[in-house]
């Protein structure tokens, strides 16, 4: 990288002038009026709403929303805390808070309470937010013997292959595929951790960057030293700023430690949901809008600043010091994934389940009889409302598992206002470029409003979304055309 990236060098100069733009253009070495279009296309720098901002998820929208909406003076885009809905936040000239428990808590404070993780594996038994405890997990053991020589690169990448760890980021691409395309290429190569959790019902990467930080670096430098990476960026979504706290304190542990043998540097995301789609990730890192790149080349071949890049997320990254620790064997046989879930449950909360899993045993340990329900979104706003209970939790099944959202719905919930919420969310994060997905997700929006069910006229959409240059546009019908399947089977 020649020069520093625009984004961090506009965040420094909040709030914006146009002097301070122009001397970030100057910087970053980018024409100013790709500066100002940048400027124009990320919320953060065209001015966030104030006041008090009502979270619009799922649950929320399940929840009575227009007695809720006319409490507030606005609403904010899902933000994780789908377990802890309905939830308000404050913006102020002094800055963001969370509502919670009768105080206004910073977001730079604001942690998602630890009791919301049930897990043994991926999740730890306490928060593990210093070097000395993870030690005391067996933490970093696999990251000793690579740097010690008892284990190897090579030997890193074929564990991976044995074990047949899928991406956990929604898409389920083989992660050893992704990691020996990039060490096949040349140098420099980048390692980017995509943190940029934005899917509605997701708050898995959260809860570990928050409570479980060091599985999550150990695993980071493990792919880094694996496939040659010489640096790795940790894109976190901006509004997490109590996870990247925990990074950074994490960070300057490892480093004084001598146990940094990659740099490291977090990344503060560009604040929208399209963000988390790869290339588009990859663009707001190299100062540009978050607009996804045509592909091929992939980011293995051509990635950040045009160099081979893995992308990986979160908890992809988290089971490489399991894998290498019990073995790939050992840990196939239990696959663990993370679930959030949340709704019409008794323990709405954070689950670690082995994968196929079925949906209702899902439900029962969070504390409802599947019996009970209306129906469950599944996969968040890229997923599908279903009543099959019976599925089972794994990846490439008849339905989508995304990243493992699962929102509950008792019998009283009004389906289509929740579907309302998720086509709004849709089309305001949809990020332009491509013809089929603005004008499908605007039409789309109509059609929900007005609760049309002539299946050959979602079927139409459909097709139309089908041809957008992403997934936020080609999965946006997919929720809309599963609703009409439930009322169907009703």
């Amino acid at each position: 990288m020649e020069n520093p990236s625009l984004l961090p060098l506009l965040d420094a100069r909040l709030p914006l002038t146009e002097e301070k733009v122009a001397e970030a253009a100057r910087l970053a070495g980018v024409p100013l009026a790709q500066a100002w279009g940048v400027v124009r296309y990320y919320p953060r720098y065209r001015g966030l709403p104030q006041g008090r901002l009502l979270v619009d998820d799922p649950v929320a929208r399940a929840r009575d929303f227009a007695r809720l909406r006319a409490g507030a003076d606005g609403s904010y885009p899902p933000l994780g805390l789908e377990a802890l809905s309905p939830i308000y936040l404050r913006f102020t000239p002094e800055g963001r808070f969370v509502e919670w428990q009768g105080r206004l808590v910073s977001f730079r404070d604001f942690r998602l309470p630890f009791n919301l993780g049930r897990g043994k594996h991926l999740l730890p038994p306490e928060p593990i937010l210093s070097l000395a405890q993870y030690r005391a997990l067996g933490g970093l053991q696999a990251l000793a013997a690579l740097l010690q020589g008892g284990a190897s690169p090579e030997g890193v990448l074929r564990a991976v292959e044995e074990a047949g760890l899928l991406g956990r980021g929604g898409a389920a691409f083989p992660a050893h595929v992704k990691m020996r395309a990039v060490a096949r290429g040349a140098a420099p190569k980048y390692l980017v951790v995509n943190a940029d959790e934005s899917e509605p019902g997701n708050f898995k990467d959260r809860f570990l960057l928050e409570h479980h930080p060091f599985l999550v670096l150990e695993g980071a430098l493990l792919a880094a030293l694996a496939v040659g990476a010489e640096r790795v960026y940790l894109y976190v979504r901006e509004e997490f700023e109590a996870a990247q706290e925990s990074l950074q304190k994490a960070l300057g542990e490892l480093e004084e430690a001598g146990l940094l043998p990659v740099p490291m540097e977090v990344f503060r995301s560009g604040g929208l949901y399209i963000c988390g789609e790869e290339t588009a990730l990859l663009e707001s890192m190299e100062g540009k809008r978050a607009e996804p790149r045509l592909k091929p080349p992939f980011p293995g071949e051509k990635g950040l600043w045009g160099r081979p890049t893995l992308v990986q997320n979160v908890e992809t990254l988290a089971n490489l010091p399991l894998i290498l620790r019990e073995g790939p064997g050992t840990w196939r046989a239990r696959e663990p994934k993370l679930f959030s879930i949340s709704g019409d449950v008794a323990h709405p909360g954070l689950y670690e389940l082995p994968l196929g899993t079925p949906l209702g045993e899902a439900l029962r340990r969070a504390g409802r009889e599947p019996s009970e329900l209306q129906a469950v979104l599944l996969g968040g706003a890229a997923g599908v409302f279903t009543r099959d209970f019976a599925f089972p939790l794994r990846f490439k099944e008849r339905l989508p598992l995304g990243a493992g959202a699962i929102v509950a719905f008792g019998p009283a919930v009004d389906l289509w206002e929740v579907l309302l919420g998720l086509v709004h969310f849709l089309k305001e994060e949809s990020c332009g470029k491509c013809f089929p997905c603005p004008l499908g997700t605007a039409v789309q929006v109509e059609m929900v409003g007005r609760r049309e069910r002539n299946p050959a006229l979602v079927r139409d959409l459909a097709e139309t979304l089908k041809g957008s240059l992403c997934g936020l546009g080609q999965s946006a019908s997919w929720a809309y055309q599963s609703l009409l399947e439930v009322e169907g089977a009703a």
